[in-house]
């Protein structure tokens, strides 16, 4: 009975971050309300405070859902492996980008936090956790650099930091514009080109 409960509970829980994340990708996040969500989901008010303090707790657990694997992704590029370092970064780069077209959710959550919300006081809290992964992911891309710069790989010209903040802005940016405008370029076709433009001009010169 106990297990039931618990699987009970989790069913539940689910079914509210589905339900916040189509409502929060359909009508903004400060157009939903916690009744809209509750609605949605088929459960009471009292459902949602029971698993979540607030709409900034259900919109971090949201967020959680798709930062997490990112999270593992990420991890990759903080040790090395068989590949050569800038080989490593472009591959993890290349899975963030594609992703973001192959798999539905990543698509309507990232929706959700470049294009459907405002970032007022009641979001902080999430906003601060997004703000940490996006140090994470520049502190991350520069250990990564500062490896290919100590293999021999990347140019001397250029600073790890500056490598790492080209790259995670040539990313975010194409995520962002995508999103906004799918048709403007197909990522699962193209990141790879992309990607190559920017280590063209980063990588040391043979």
């Amino acid at each position: 009975m106990v297990r039931r409960s618990k699987a009970d509970a989790e069913q539940t829980r689910s079914a509210i971050l589905d339900a916040a994340e189509h409502q929060f990708y359909q009508y903004g996040v400060s157009r939903t309300t916690l009744a809209h969500i509750a609605s949605a989901a088929g459960v009471t008010r009292g459902a949602i405070y029971w698993h979540f303090d607030n709409k900034a707790d259900l919109f971090n657990a949201m967020l959680d859902r798709i930062r997490l694997p990112f999270r593992q992704m990420l991890s990759e590029l903080q040790s090395a492996n068989d590949l050569s370092a800038l080989a490593q970064i472009k591959d993890v780069m290349h899975r963030a980008l594609v992703i973001v077209q192959q798999d539905p959710q990543y698509h309507r959550v990232l929706t959700v936090v470049f294009h459907r919300c405002e970032y007022v006081d009641e979001l902080n809290p999430a906003v601060q956790q997004q703000e940490q992964l996006n140090q994470e992911v520049q502190d991350t891309l520069t250990l990564a650099f500062a490896r290919a710069l100590e293999n021999g790989e990347l140019n001397p010209a250029i600073e790890p930091r500056v490598a790492a903040a080209a790259m995670n802005s040539l990313v975010g940016g194409l995520i962002s514009k995508f999103l906004q405008h799918p048709g403007y370029i197909d990522l699962i076709e193209q990141a790879q080109a992309l990607l190559d433009t920017l280590f063209l001009g980063i990588k040391k010169p043979d």
